[in-house]
């Protein structure tokens, strides 16, 4: 699948592209202080192979600190829900794909009672990985940002167009939401596709450990030997271009994984 990673003119922006007449669908999540840039080079890929195909720019991000600071989970998912909504009125499949945070809410998806027909997340967060975890519904009163978190990319010249600093009530949030979703993943029916890094400087091996055993149906687990966080940029993007392709195209069939592991 040819894959063209140069930037969009607005590489924060959302992107759009619904083929006429296409029966399936792909909505795409980016992660926290991210943008739709993490996925607009897989999703342009995608909507060539006339695949429907949605990028939403989250609430509170593609801007200021300040901005994303000002929101929470619940803008975060309430966006990611109506875009699910629209794919699903015009189409008889979505699939969900989502990166780190964006992992996160297509898991919350699926345990809606309309959730996608199926799920694909790379390097999903379940947790915070902080030892200041439990104090941040305190620290975020003392301070507002931390150093950005964006941009963990082994391949040279790549840019997912993050923020420049971490709001802490942001952060915040997305913790208190995290542990929620650990105790729902069991209402997850839809079949999930896990592609996990091998070196990952944002999100620590105990997510993966999380969903595996929150689960009632095994995962499918893919791995990414060459990529770190944000792998939808990275040396094996190809091989997630080719999984959401699967995934969308076959139920329950998608390269190099079966349940439980590769």
């Amino acid at each position: 699948m040819e894959i063209d990673f140069a930037p969009l003119p607005a590489p924060r922006s959302a992107y759009s592209r619904i083929a006429p007449d296409a029966e399936v669908a792909v909505l795409f999540l980016h992660g926290i202080t991210g943008s739709p840039a993490a996925w607009h080079p897989i999703a342009r890929a995608l909507a060539a192979s006339d695949l429907s195909v949605s990028v939403p720019l989250l609430p509170g991000h593609g801007g200021s600190w300040q901005e994303l600071a000002a929101t929470t989970w619940s803008d975060w998912f309430s966006a990611a829900e109506a875009q699910l909504r629209v794919l699903q009125a015009d189409h008889d499949r979505v699939v969900v794909a989502g990166l780190s945070m964006g992992g996160a809410l297509s898991l919350a998806l699926g345990t809606l009672p309309q959730p996608p027909d199926e799920i694909v997340v790379v390097n999903p967060a379940l947790f915070v990985d902080s030892p200041l975890t439990p104090l941040l519904p305190v620290l975020k009163r003392f301070v507002p940002s931390v150093a950005a978190i964006g941009n963990d990319i082994a391949h040279p010249g790549r840019d997912e167009f993050a923020g420049d600093r971490t709001p802490v009530a942001a952060v915040a949030s997305l913790a208190s939401a995290l542990k929620d979703l650990r105790t729902d993943l069991w209402e997850i029916s839809s079949p999930v596709t896990v592609l996990v890094s091998g070196l990952d400087n944002v999100v620590g091996p105990r997510s993966l450990r999380a969903l595996r055993a929150g689960l009632v149906r095994p995962p499918r687990i893919i791995a990414l030997r060459r990529s770190r966080h944000v792998a939808t940029l990275d040396f094996d993007a190809p091989l997630i271009a080719e999984a959401v392709a699967r995934a969308a195209r076959t139920p329950d069939a998608v390269p190099g994984g079966r349940p439980g592991g590769e």
